[in-house]
């Protein structure tokens, strides 16, 4: 009997010794009856993600979803990372490798495919001779959603700066900013007598308060600009040097920018602000629909209605994730970025960005045409949501794109 016990006894620690070694080679392979894991836990693999705010919500969503799946490279647990930056300033910053306390980025997504080419410029200049920045080809980074930019308003000031609809919309913008009246002289323009109830209201608002974010930092004032150039050249395509550094011009956007008090450096936390201060702040500010259609609820119960409007041409931003091919971006963090960005590409979690956060889906799977009340535009049409938009501006040349940015950092940054 003593034999046969001595033999388990051996047998069990032969066993272990097995799993010990095996461990050594492939990780963790304790299960039952073992009651516990037997050797070391596995580091996981980190990817830190910069993205721009605007998708703050969905983002935080999506990876505590896909941490939920227990996702792995190997034996080793996949760990994400998020960090929300300005989508010109992640840009600049991962090629020029300024991390901040923000750590190494495994991967940049700012607003608009605009950036990430401005990013693999930077490396290329900075890093002569070495591999791209960008894992992915030139013209093939992966968008995650769609979204246009558009002018969130609170409905009393719309309905007495665009009472048709905003046909004239930067020249009845320009022409409200530059009234040395403000709101009584928008409330006289449009016929409205003093004593009237429109020009009651008028008279207690002030000047016409304007807003969008710094086009140094952000993707959606850089596109405000590029907005403003075409609207008052009367186009939308084919944006030159010339048309940037015509004097009238030049003077036009010195009228409207002189009227923002201030700009604002990424549009998540700038729509943010406009709800949390209310009309005391902005009556009106450019941002994406996404932050529009997601915060209407919000703003509804602090301060009351707001409205929705499109530009006569706008722009698309398509949010693009792309992993940086960059000296610290391991292999197994390349393989584990690419398990986060399918994950965002699946039907499921397109559906959530689409019919929670408001972004137009990136794929086709997900229709946006339903009349179903949970479709962001069916359930704020009133509010001015559409699932038509405008005809889009054509993206300018990077060469004039830098020309507006310059002209803007030199007449109007401070």
């Amino acid at each position: 009997m003593q034999s046969v016990t001595r033999a388990i006894g051996i047998g069990y620690l032969l066993i272990c010794l097995l799993a010990l070694l095996a461990t050594a080679f492939v990780g963790p392979v304790g299960y039952a009856p073992f009651p516990l894991p037997i050797g070391p836990a596995q580091d996981p693999v980190v990817v830190t993600i910069w993205y721009g705010t605007e998708k703050r919500q969905w983002f935080e969503d999506a990876a505590q979803r896909f941490a939920a799946t227990n996702p792995r490279v190997g034996n080793r647990p996949i760990q994400i990372v998020l960090r929300g930056i300005g989508s010109r300033e992640l840009s600049v910053r991962a090629a020029r490798r300024e991390f901040g306390g923000d750590g190494q980025p495994t991967v940049i997504s700012p607003a608009s495919s605009m950036w990430v080419e401005v990013a693999r410029t930077d490396w290329a200049a900075l890093n002569p001779g070495a591999p791209s920045f960008i894992t992915e080809n030139p013209g093939q980074v992966t968008p995650l959603a769609l979204t246009p930019l558009v002018a969130v308003i609170w409905q009393e000031r719309a309905q007495l700066l665009w009472p048709q609809g905003p046909e004239n919309f930067w020249q009845n913008l320009h022409a409200a900013l530059t009234d040395s009246e403000g709101w009584i002289g928008v409330a006289r323009a449009r016929g409205f007598a003093p004593g009237s109830p429109e020009y009651q209201k008028a008279s207690t608002w002030g000047f016409v308060k304007f807003g969008h974010t710094s086009p140094l930092t952000s993707n959606s004032g850089a596109q405000a600009l590029i907005l403003m150039a075409y609207g008052y050249h009367g186009k939308s395509r084919g944006l030159t040097n010339a048309d940037v550094l015509s004097p009238e011009f030049q003077q036009w956007m010195r009228d409207v920018e002189m009227a923002v008090l201030e700009f604002g450096d990424s549009t998540g936390s700038f729509m943010t602000s406009m709800v949390q201060f209310g009309p005391s702040k902005y009556d009106l500010v450019l941002v994406y629909e996404n932050l529009a259609l997601e915060n209407i609820v919000a703003a509804q119960n602090r301060w009351g209605d707001i409205r929705i409007y499109y530009p006569p041409a706008t722009m698309f931003s398509d949010h693009p994730y792309a992993i940086l091919n960059a000296p610290w971006v391991t292999p197994e963090q390349r393989q584990a970025a690419e398990q986060f960005r399918n994950f965002l590409l699946s039907p499921p979690i397109q559906e959530i960005a689409f019919r929670q956060y408001g972004f137009r889906p990136a794929i086709p799977d997900v229709p946006v045409l339903t009349n179903d009340p949970s479709n962001p535009f069916v359930k704020y049409s009133a509010y001015g949501a559409k699932v038509d938009t405008p005809p889009l501006v054509e993206t300018p040349s990077g060469e004039v794109v830098t020309t507006l940015l310059d002209l803007w950092r030199r007449q109007i940054n401070r």
